[in-house]
């Protein structure tokens, strides 16, 4: 009797583990996103969660910690002195109330911001505006870093995207974040990805045509340089 006993509780211990496992498996998690990754879990911010077993280089935000800027609404309400992050991967903004309290900034509702860093002992700021027409894989929600801006705009494109490569020989899979910069100019209502050639930026700025040869000619621009070519745009953008 003992032994029949046994076996009952034994098999009815069998068919709860399968009926619960169900049921878990059965479920959707919260706050998932399906990418070209896999399925992304996220946080109540919106912060990815990553499995600690394996290592992930790098991060998904412009600056690794909180830093203080402003940020302005498209309504044109402005927030000085707040902390912010920035999310480069899924183009959202985080502020942190005084609380404590980490708040997401609805897509659309955000016009410009600004992020303040310290290199080498003077304080940097990182404007970053959206709003722009829709262009390759970039909506109008989707953040540019001004790199200069007056009559022409000179864009930085910045995303990130995490890359996983598994290793065939049973080591530890590979993750990173990567991320892809691509440069444009918005200019009478259009934007356009640039052209690293001198003619594209001449006739760009064709209104000032005198002005900008008598600039080549007084100084080495290289149109294969981001900075050179900024220096070039906001030496237009200064003129009368």
């Amino acid at each position: 009797m003992t032994r029949k006993i046994a076996l009952l509780i034994f098999f009815a211990s069998i068919f709860l583990l399968q009926t619960i496992s169900c049921q878990v498996h059965g479920q959707s998690p919260p706050n998932f996103v399906q990418n070209d990754n896999g399925v992304a879990l996220y946080d109540v911010n919106g912060h990815p969660i990553v499995n600690p077993a394996v290592e992930t280089e790098g991060f998904p935000l412009f600056l690794p910690k909180w830093k203080l800027g402003w940020l302005r609404l498209a309504d044109n309400r402005l927030f000085p002195g707040v902390p912010l992050e920035l999310d480069l991967e899924r183009q959202k903004v985080y502020y942190k109330r005084p609380d404590g309290t980490v708040i997401e900034v609805e897509a659309g509702q955000v016009k410009d911001l600004a992020l303040q860093d310290t290199i080498a002992g003077s304080i940097v700021a990182y404007q970053f505006a959206c709003g722009f027409p829709s262009i390759d894989n970039q909506s109008a929600t989707s953040f540019y870093l001004v790199l200069d801006t007056g009559r022409v705009a000179f864009l930085e494109s910045m995303r990130k995207r995490l890359y996983q490569e598994k290793d065939e020989f049973g080591g530890n899979d590979k993750r990173e974040y990567r991320i892809y910069t691509d440069f444009y100019v918005f200019y009478r209502g259009k934007i356009a990805r640039i052209k690293k050639d001198p003619d594209f930026f001449l006739t760009l700025t064709s209104d000032k045509h005198d002005q900008m040869q008598d600039y080549l000619k007084k100084n080495t621009v290289s149109f294969k340089s981001t900075e050179d070519i900024r220096k070039f745009v906001h030496y237009y953008n200064g003129l009368p």
